[in-house]
């Protein structure tokens, strides 16, 4: 009884693979798949900037050093709350030890503390950036596409990258010989290149003068969207 089930699994197998024309094709038809990609891609201007400036200190007491950062500090943002429309935020507060020469003994502190500027009016917070820099050093400025105009940007991009993929995919099945596709698998993902940043050494922001506004030029950014996908293409009449 035994042998019989094994022969009539080994029939069924049989049966299976060599399917009637109908069957065969519909096997074959599974393998006809095709991955690609398409994409497009714009420059957007940036309309946000970002600076970092900071204040740094150094002493023997860490107790004095935090008095005299918070000072500074607290005179920082009080200038800045003359500039409404501009997003201020107080990063980290850090101290180092400092070693004597060629000794592992400790001979001081070093304390810093930054604050982030944003605003999308870049004469506004290149004049905060200047009357900052009577007590506080430059450590960046950045420009950066905001959050409005990037979806903005992505969602006709998006469009656009996924209106290319479907003539790319109709494209490949007309030159094959195939009436059309079934979509079986999309992804869709965004890229961009981030603006290089105003870099200033804390020497020559200390060294400018007191109400000259920071010089900026925004510039675009380039952003992407990437549409990469599977389609099936179907059986030739």
């Amino acid at each position: 009884m035994k042998q019989s089930w094994r022969n009539w699994g080994c029939s069924a197998l049989v049966a299976l693979t060599f399917a009637g024309p109908a069957s065969a094709h519909a096997v074959v038809a599974v393998t006809d798949q095709i991955e690609l990609a398409a994409s497009a891609e714009a420059q957007v201007a940036n309309d946000l900037l970002v600076a970092v400036l900071f204040i740094e200190r150094e002493g023997q007491q860490q107790a004095a050093l935090a008095q005299a950062i918070n000072e500074t500090m607290a005179w920082a943002l009080g200038e800045a709350k003359s500039a409404a429309e501009i997003k201020v935020q107080t990063l980290q507060y850090t101290t180092f030890p400092v070693y004597a020469a060629d000794s592992q003994v400790i001979s001081g502190w070093r304390a810093r503390q930054s604050l982030r500027l944003e605003g999308s009016d870049a004469k506004a917070v290149g004049e905060l950036i200047a009357r900052l820099q009577t007590r506080l050093a430059i450590e960046s400025v950045d420009y950066a596409v905001s959050r409005v105009a990037r979806l903005a940007a992505e969602e006709s991009l998006t469009s656009e990258a996924l209106a290319r993929f479907g003539r790319r995919a109709q494209q490949i099945a007309s030159a094959l010989g195939r009436p059309g596709y079934r979509l079986v698998k999309l992804k869709v993902g965004g890229l961009d290149a981030p603006a290089m940043p105003e870099m200033f050494h804390p020497m020559m922001a200390r060294g400018m003068a007191k109400d000259a506004p920071v010089q900026l030029s925004a510039g675009t950014q380039n952003l992407a969207i990437v549409v990469a996908g599977t389609i099936q293409l179907e059986a030739a009449p």
